[in-house]
């Protein structure tokens, strides 16, 4: 029950991140929740529930949860201590990184009540192969989306019909005192074959500003705005903010992203 269990809660994940993709955009707070990385783990979350349900291989599949499992509380922990608002990880339903902290931990306790018998040699040297057969496919895929489209993020953007991505997907504006003004570019592409219109910038707070807005975006094309930062008065360390970018594109007409700095004393 315990691999049909957590097999399940792998796939409803997957399956309400692609709902997500015809709803919202993507959270993009960060490499670990860019398109790409979004979607390569919506492949694996399907591969290894379908593995789960399947029951092939018992011990191997569960050793496989657990390391997924694990991974995915370490990133929705650390999520959580730099204070993201959402974890992306059930797609459409906005849930906070501390509530899926607690999803993964209890998927991890019920697979340690439920370890299955140690694998037989065959069934290591099957699992082997269907690894590596497996990753032969995910490498032409990536190939021919790099090909095809000039880059990954490219192809995954064409593929989930949100055609503009952003570079840095986290600004960092390094150690600034309070008061300060720091800036830094941001760089919007446009994926699409119709020119888009970047028309404005919002943030949870009144210390980040954008400029140079709005402007037009030709298609295949990119611009570079800047944003603005003012540190604001308060203890020393890290802080983070998040950023809108406004577009007038029907399929993604709010990129979302998160910008930082660390206060000195």
């Amino acid at each position: 029950m315990t691999a049909v269990g957590c097999g399940s809660v792998l796939l409803v994940a997957a399956a309400l991140k692609l709902v997500g993709w015809n709803v919202s955009p993507f959270a993009q707070y960060g490499w670990l929740l860019s398109p790409t990385v979004q979607s390569l783990a919506v492949i694996w979350e399907v591969l290894l529930g379908v593995w789960l349900l399947s029951r092939k291989s018992p011990f191997l599949s569960w050793l496989a949860a657990v390391v997924t499992f694990a991974g995915f509380a370490v990133v929705s922990g650390y999520l959580g201590v730099i204070g993201q608002a959402s974890c992306g990880c059930f797609g459409v339903i906005h849930a906070s990184p501390w509530a899926a902290f607690a999803v993964d931990l209890t998927a991890l306790c019920a697979l340690a009540l439920g370890r299955p018998p140690l694998a037989k040699t065959a069934e290591v040297v099957r699992a082997v192969k269907w690894a590596g057969g497996l990753a032969g496919v995910f490498a032409v895929l990536a190939v021919g989306g790099v090909l095809t489209f000039g880059s990954l993020d490219a192809a995954v953007a064409r593929l989930r019909g949100q055609p503009l991505t952003v570079s840095p997907t986290t600004i960092d504006f390094g150690n600034g005192k309070p008061g300060e003004l720091l800036s830094a570019p941001l760089t919007v592409r446009n994926f699409s074959s119709e020119p888009v219109r970047l028309i404005g910038g919002t943030s949870d707070c009144s210390c980040i500003t954008t400029t140079d807005m709005p402007v037009t975006v030709p298609p295949g094309a990119s611009a570079t705005i800047e944003v603005k930062f003012k540190v604001p008065s308060a203890s020393a360390g890290e802080l983070n903010r998040s950023v809108e970018v406004l577009t007038d594109c029907p399929n993604h007409q709010t990129i979302r992203l998160i910008a930082g700095c660390r206060v000195e004393e």
